[in-house]
């Protein structure tokens, strides 16, 4: 797989690329300019979508992409799908 200058760096920094499907609770929090543990209590409350996966919890990109906009009162289709791209801190 040949990735971008761009998204090698990314993954060095540990920040997610637009190529993730699954994200990180630590890269999920960083996207939504949460803490991390405050990212760990919506996952332990059954609000923020996730998978586990043994010990590890996942976030789906798309799943959380679709929290986001029922959060913000959005009304979408099953074809529509937000993107966005984090700016590194």
């Amino acid at each position: 797989m040949n990735r971008t200058p761009e998204a090698v760096r990314n993954m060095e920094a540990g920040t997610p690329s637009e190529e993730s499907m699954m994200l990180t609770v630590r890269e999920a929090a960083r996207l939504l300019r949460i803490s991390r543990n405050l990212c760990y209590e919506l996952i332990a409350q059954e609000r923020l979508p996730h998978v586990r996966l043994g010990r590890r919890i996942l976030v789906p990109r798309h799943s959380l992409e679709h929290w986001i906009a029922r959060q913000a009162g959005l009304q979408l289709t099953s074809g529509d799908v937000l993107s966005f791209s984090p700016q590194g801190h």
